[in-house]
């Protein structure tokens, strides 16, 4: 028996479950198209909506990102049931158990049979015996489905797909024949028959495919999924070093408040030594005054002790000759006596000692109140952008700005243009024509289309759609191929600006109204603005941003109005870009400048429409996931790339 390709077993994490971490069971994918086993997902769906609470839908396990639910009838619990099924995972588990094990007929087994299997189904993604596979290549329905040997399978060619079955994102009960090119969308013969039916490049499946592989389409893609990839991780490891420097820094700190209390207690310490000192000098000089103080005092008393024994002796035993002797020699000698301690006297001084402690230490337990503060810096993080496979920063905020190439779209006439892949779709209304441009400046196509065009938005990898104002019209246009594929008649709504959001809905604005239509041009809904509504922006396909007012510019999402941005110095808004990091700029037609402001409506800086030799501001576009732009004017016809560095 073959043993498991290499090629098989690198693919095991995409084969497992986050949720259960085993091998899938009946893979069902969401709209974020990550994938899990039904069971699995049914019990998340369920616990999640008791948990949270949530009506309107759960939170993929993994991105987290909102699956609405709330059009689809039926229970969280039946909702796993209708999520579809990813053939192309199933696929995968079929090959590797086939080429891991022996494997039985399925069709036998439904009898009760145990057969060998020697081939493989591809659209039924069925295993057959001999006479089973006899039997499936008799009957007309089957007799065209490809059947591959299962030793060829068991060979370990990686080549061989094994599975052409693809389930319908609307229906997922039903199989994908077709492909819409005017829609850019896989669908079922349902889809087909009730959403494409005006379509007019409705093809098979199969046909769409081809080449596929090679193509500049999925190339491209898998070249900006390989730079997001590394740049995701590059951001990755720079938050978890920012994360480790941060923990650092906080142990630090913490040796660093040790130290410091150490110092001030050594400095407490030594002030106290200090103290102690001057209170023991201070204690044995005045002491020892005292002790003078009280020696002569005592030998006053002791001489007048001396003296008062004497003549109360004479008084008292003596005759009065002898009595009058000692007062002739005590009393001249008192006068000089009580003269000598009163001169003494004069110099003694009451003493007494107080603390008076220094204001920093009365104050100490009051005024200091903490070793310090701790001040968290946040410093704008500067978006790492893949620039020819080298990565760079970017402060779009204080950045300055360099002018790349000056482009001459037109004679005269309002310009609009966008970025897609490495090329510059520019629409002119005075020559009535969409065109292709290199970004160094060279025209690489062009076609004609009808007049007047106003604005470009991108519609899919390929597919870009125009406004036509004096025919309330869209067009549908290959940028690949340069070819028209549809129009759109409008009805009647008045459309100038265009801007594509999510549901395939469009937002058509025009003086002091929006207007929603979907890509069949019927009209959603509208909405009144406070004018100068010409262009609308969008940072997430759900949000719009828009003119509201002479000199104001509001963002929405929804019925809710997130912001409103008015600036005396801005004059007829019109433009709006969105730069990588989410900051907005506005182009004030009559104010003559570009207004950068924050996603959430405050004002960065002005620049003065001098900084790209244009007169009047129309468009400006970013290139997404870049630091590179366009702006173009409304009369001159020109268009001027730059990057902000």
């Amino acid at each position: 028996m073959a043993t498991p390709t290499k090629d098989m077993n690198h693919f095991d994490d995409l084969l497992t479950c986050t949720i259960c971490l085993e091998t899938f069971k009946v893979p069902k994918y969401l709209p974020c198209l990550h994938t899990f086993c039904e069971s699995c997902i049914q019990t998340y769906i369920v616990s999640s909506m008791e948990k949270e609470k949530e009506s309107e839908g759960f939170k993929c396990p993994v991105c987290r990102k909102l699956i609405s639910y709330s059009k689809t009838a039926g229970k969280p619990e039946t909702w796993a049931f209708s999520l579809p099924m990813n053939h192309f995972v199933m696929s995968m588990l079929d090959k590797r158990s086939i080429q891991r094990s022996e494997k039985l007929c399925n069709s036998c087994q439904f009898n009760n049979k145990t057969k060998k299997a020697i081939s493989w189904c591809t659209s039924c993604e069925e295993a057959f015996c001999e006479q089973c596979d006899e039997c499936h290549k008799s009957f007309k329905v089957t007799a065209k489905h490809r059947l591959i040997s299962i030793n060829e399978i068991q060979s370990g060619n990686s080549d061989l797909k094994i599975s052409e079955v693809l389930s319908c994102e609307e229906h997922p009960e039903k199989i994908v024949e077709v492909y819409c090119a005017d829609h850019s969308k896989p669908c079922c013969t349902l889809c087909a028959t009730l959403l494409h039916r005006k379509c007019e490049n409705v093809i098979s499946i199969e046909n769409a495919a081809k080449g596929i592989k090679q193509s500049n389409l999925t190339t491209t893609l898998v070249k900006k999924l390989d730079e997001r990839n590394k740049e995701l991780n590059e951001i990755i490891e720079n938050r978890k070093d920012s994360m480790t420097k941060f923990e650092t820094t906080t142990e630090n700190i913490m040796q660093e408040v040790s130290i410091l209390k150490r110092v001030v207690l050594d400095h407490l310490d030594k002030l106290d030594e200090e103290i102690k000192v001057e209170v023991s000098s201070s204690k044995k000089r005045v002491v020892m005054k005292f002790t003078d103080e009280v020696n002569t005092l005592s030998s006053y008393k002791s001489t007048s002790a001396n003296w008062q024994s004497v003549l109360n002796g004479s008084i008292k035993q003596g005759s009065d000759q002898q009595c009058l002797m000692e007062v002739n020699r005590i009393g001249p000698k008192m006068t000089t006596f009580e003269k000598e301690i009163e001169e003494d006297m004069k110099k003694m001084k009451n003493m007494t000692v107080k603390f008076v402690p220094s204001e920093l230490i009365k104050k100490f337990k009051t005024s200091v109140e903490s070793f310090g503060c701790l001040n968290i810096v946040e410093e704008e993080f500067s978006s790492a952008l893949a620039d020819g496979g080298h990565m760079k920063t970017v402060n779009f905020r204080s950045g300055d700005i360099k002018i790349l190439q000056r482009i001459n779209a037109a004679e005269k006439g309002q310009t609009s243009v966008i970025f897609i892949a490495k090329y510059l779709v520019i629409a002119s209304q005075d020559k009535s024509n969409i065109a292709k441009y290199s970004l160094d400046g060279n025209v690489l196509d062009a076609l004609a289309v009808e007049r007047y065009p106003l604005d470009i938005t991108q519609v899919d990898g390929t597919q870009i759609a125009i406004s036509i104002n004096n025919r309330s019209k869209i067009l549908f246009v290959d940028i690949v191929e340069m070819k028209l594929l549809r129009a759109l008649d409008l009805s009647g709504i008045p459309v100038y600006g265009l801007c594509y959001v999510e549901g395939n809905t469009f937002i058509l604005p025009y003086s002091s109204t929006l207007t929603w239509v979907n890509s069949s041009g019927t009209k959603l809904k509208q909405k009144t603005t406070a004018g100068s509504s010409f262009y609308v922006s969008t940072s997430d396909m759900k949000d719009f941003i828009y003119g509201d007012g002479e000199n104001s510019v509001s963002r929405a999402v929804g019925d809710t109005i997130k912001f409103t941005y008015t600036n005396q110095h801005l004059s007829s808004p019109r433009g709006i870009g969105i730069d990588f990091d989410g900051n907005i700029y506005i182009a004030g037609y009559c104010s003559k400048n570009i207004h950068q402001i924050s996603n959430d409506g405050k004002l960065i800086r002005i620049i003065p429409i001098e900084t790209f030799g244009l007169q009047y501001p129309w468009t400006i576009r970013f290139d997404p996931n870049s630091n590179k732009f366009v702006v173009t004017c409304s009369t001159s016809g020109k268009v001027v790339l730059c990057e902000i560095y």
